[in-house]
């Protein structure tokens, strides 16, 4: 159910253009600085590093997880993925099946530096037709970051009895 809602919510933003979280939203706690993701790509270009994080990611092979969790890991080095307390750390796990890489992953968020909730599996069908790739990765992460946070409090909220 909640993959299904993502993956429609990930359309509504692609036929509109609007391929991540605005900084300006009420109680964003992770957003995606787009300007900052162009800023590193034309300070970059000199370099292979952010082309051969883009180059690498591959939808159809066993290694996208990885390859997500490289290109996640450098954009929050470059402040192009970022946080905000309460929420401490963004990352992404590979998943696998069996013995192999499966091209899944899963998005982890840290909150506190106390307690990591992990989101469920996203697999590559995802964003196999995706026509930026990076954005549309880096837009999924944080919809899955912030509904990860989001359900956390939600489900301690209720074993509380206290409000968020």
């Amino acid at each position: 159910m909640f993959l299904r809602d993502l993956f429609r919510a990930a359309l509504a933003r692609r036929r509109t253009g609007n391929w991540a979280v605005r900084p300006d939203s009420a109680g964003l706690t992770v957003w995606v600085d787009l300007a900052r993701l162009d800023q590193v790509t034309v300070d970059n270009a000199d370099t292979d590093e952010l082309s051969t994080l883009f180059a690498l990611m591959n939808p159809a092979g066993r290694d996208f997880g990885t390859d997500v969790a490289a290109f996640i890991d450098y954009c929050c080095e470059k402040q192009v993925l970022r946080v905000a307390a309460p929420v401490t750390a963004v990352g992404i796990e590979a998943t696998v099946s069996g013995d192999y890489r499966d091209g899944g992953f899963l998005v982890m968020v840290t909150i506190a530096d106390q307690i990591t909730v992990a989101s469920g599996q996203l697999l590559p069908e995802v964003f196999r037709d995706a026509g930026d790739l990076p954005r549309r990765v880096l837009a999924v992460v944080v919809d899955v970051a912030d509904h990860a946070y989001r359900e956390f409090l939600r489900t301690a909220a209720e074993l509380t009895g206290r409000a968020s």
